[in-house]
């Protein structure tokens, strides 16, 4: 494994993901690459191509460009494990007849670009310009989805959850009213073999490391890294009531705060990087999930002007806010008061705004128009035209099954893939 990380040193190690080469030399070096062998799976090759590509990855999803030697190796042991589960999962499919369709393939792709705000084309162009061939990606999808069909197709009809579970889990809705639940998001690295658990703690503090500086989104990096199968959606775990957590998981996660990112927790199968989406009390309707249908003017500060000039402009637009009756106002009002732009805004939940704008936006009167809000070049007047606050009822019979299940059903998967890589023939080279 030495001389193989020499070679992907020399490729990745303090340089630019990709080099404008000429195409002869490209060309030779790909294909030297694709009849390099790094490891055999089951009689499945990867070879240093492959090796490369899902490293290129990675670096992708982790918004890196440059590695020093320790990054490279930690990226290559990641990305060579990766590897080797999409060999397995592919192999389980196939057992079972599984079949993935171009079409399934191209739908996940545009999936992927858009979490970088990028259509597929865009996507593809990004991908080529670091040096990634679209066909390694997809190949890395089709291992996703082939899972996802052993997993609905052999492991969920073993599954049972019967009628007393589900009621005593709505009857525990009832009783824990008011009660914390949280909404998390969960990378979840996989121990088989303890001798390497080490290994596996250093990759799960390196993504923990890379989400808290910023460098990288948790639902990129879940779909990447996560053993899970909550890694399709970019690792949501739901809405999950306290009481349903491992005691690490609500140890951790009582005192963190929206988006805050918790460090790796160690369970007997793994190692888990967690990030708090929201918080809410059970069955209690939440100030941020308050709807709000919204109009706005905007008044601009002109340029050069001095402080008192916009302390100035600050009281008049909170004298202009107090003349404002209701949405249908707010036009006429426009016009009138000279505003720099207006319109209507639509309807949006309070916890979708910035966190500065809830309180104003939760107290001011339906009709009536909040205080000046201060924007880097000017001030906003908010009006409100309506304001909902959800209807919070306890979860039916079939939404409780549903996730039992689908409990049950991720645990199951992550021993199935245990019990796979335990059970593989795999060849070092």
């Amino acid at each position: 494994m030495k001389n193989l990380y020499r070679l992907i040193c020399y490729s990745l190690l303090g340089c630019f993901l990709f080099s404008a080469g000429p195409l002869w030399a490209q060309q030779q070096q790909q294909l030297d690459d694709v009849q390099e062998i790094v490891a055999i799976v089951n009689d499945e090759v990867i070879s240093l191509y492959d090796l490369k590509q899902r490293m290129l990855l990675f670096l992708i999803s982790s918004g890196r460009q440059k590695l020093n030697e320790e990054e490279t190796r930690y990226i290559q042991q990641q990305s060579l494990q990766s590897l080797i589960d999409d060999k397995l999962k592919i192999g389980e499919a196939e057992k079972y007849s599984a079949v993935i369709s171009d079409e399934e393939l191209e739908q996940n792709f545009a999936g992927y670009a858009q979490q970088f705000n990028l259509n597929a084309e865009q996507f593809e162009q990004q991908l080529n310009q670091a040096g990634i061939d679209k066909k390694s990606m997809l190949k890395q999808i089709e291992a996703s989805l082939a899972w996802e069909q052993v997993v609905g197709g052999l492991l969920m009809p073993q599954v049972s959850v019967t009628d007393d579970e589900i009621y005593n889990t709505i009857e525990r809705f009832e009783h824990n009213k008011g009660q914390d639940e949280f909404r998390i998001r969960e990378i979840f690295l996989l121990v088989t073999d303890n001798t390497r658990r080490e290994e596996t703690k250093d990759a799960a503090t390196r993504i923990y490391d890379q989400l808290k500086a910023g460098s990288a989104q948790f639902p990129i990096m879940a779909r990447q890294f996560s053993a899970s199968t909550t890694s399709a959606v970019g690792g949501d775990m739901g809405w999950v009531m306290k009481s349903e957590l491992p005691k690490e998981f609500a140890k951790a996660i009582a005192t963190a705060k929206k988006g805050d990112i918790i460090p790796p927790i160690e369970r007997e199968d793994g190692y888990y990087v967690l990030q708090l989406e929201e918080k809410r009390q059970v069955l209690t309707p939440s100030p941020e999930d308050t709807e709000v249908t919204l109009s706005h003017l905007f008044f601009k500060i002109s340029d050069g002007a001095q402080e008192d000039e916009i302390s100035a402009l600050e009281k008049a637009v909170g004298s202009m806010g107090k003349q404002i009756e209701g949405c249908a106002d707010v036009s006429a009002k426009a016009a009138a008061l000279d505003a720099s732009s207006s319109g209507e805004l639509g309807t949006l939940r309070v916890g979708e705004l910035p966190e500065s704008m809830h309180q104003t936006l939760l107290e001011t009167e339906v009709g009536k128009a909040t205080k000046p809000l201060r924007e880097e070049d000017g001030f906003r007047l908010m009006v409100i035209c309506d304001r909902k606050v959800p209807e919070i009822n306890i979860p039916d019979y079939d939404a409780v099954q549903n996730n039992l299940t689908n409990q049950r059903v991720g645990l199951m998967a992550r021993r199935h893939l245990r019990d796979l890589r335990r059970d593989a023939i795999i060849d070092y080279r």
